[in-house]
């Protein structure tokens, strides 16, 4: 009587239960993207005077993307085109980056590392950055960053305004985690903004 009863829901309810949509995992080429952020950052290290450990000095954070990624979405957002207005990223991505660091004390880093997407809403994205980064510190002063191997974290929210173009908010962090050395390294914590452009030319 109990299975008659579920067999005549489901024959009543076909609506309620469907198949789960099908995705694809694909390589993709893509064109250049870069990510331009300012931001006020502060120095953890120790002997840091209570404007090196705030949110009070300014610095950069610029991203160049390869020009592919791994990219996981339903079969038909595959086949939009770039320049249609309905174009964005996709569900999940993984892009591999070049990162570019510098303070206006005159520390910088350079980096490799990879940038995982995750869509939220509609032209909505969590994104995560982790990179290994070759830090040139300015000894004479505090900004947080030791010359040698760190670890680059960046973690953002980022909203399309157009197929091309998307505004950033996030928080970006360097240390080496005593990982690659028992001493601590760097420690440096950046509250950016920025904008993210795909430069892509129209098809004919």
């Amino acid at each position: 009587m109990k299975n008659s009863i579920i067999f005549l829901l489901l024959l009543a309810s076909p609506n309620l239960f469907s198949q789960v949509e099908k995705v694809k995992f694909e390589l993709e080429k893509t064109d250049l993207k870069i990510n331009v952020n300012s931001g006020l950052y502060k120095s953890r290290l120790s002997g840091s005077s209570p404007k090196e450990n705030s949110f009070s000095q300014p610095a950069f954070l610029v991203q160049v993307y390869f020009p592919f990624k791994r990219s996981l979405d339903t079969p038909s957002n595959f086949e939009i085109d770039k320049n249609d207005s309905n174009y964005y990223d996709r569900l999940f991505s993984a892009c591999p980056i070049a990162i570019f660091h510098i303070t206006e004390k005159g520390g910088n880093c350079l980096g490799l590392g990879q940038e995982l997407s995750f869509k939220i809403a509609k032209k909505w994205f969590i994104k995560s950055q982790i990179a290994i980064a070759w830090t040139e510190s300015n000894e004479q002063k505090n900004d947080g960053l030791k010359s040698g191997l760190n670890f680059h974290h960046f973690w953002y929210i980022s909203n399309y305004i157009t197929n091309k173009t998307a505004i950033q908010f996030g928080y970006s962090h360097i240390s080496n985690g005593k990982i690659l050395s028992r001493e601590t390294g760097a420690l440096f914590d950046m509250i950016a903004f920025g904008v993210s452009h795909t430069f892509s030319k129209k098809q004919n």
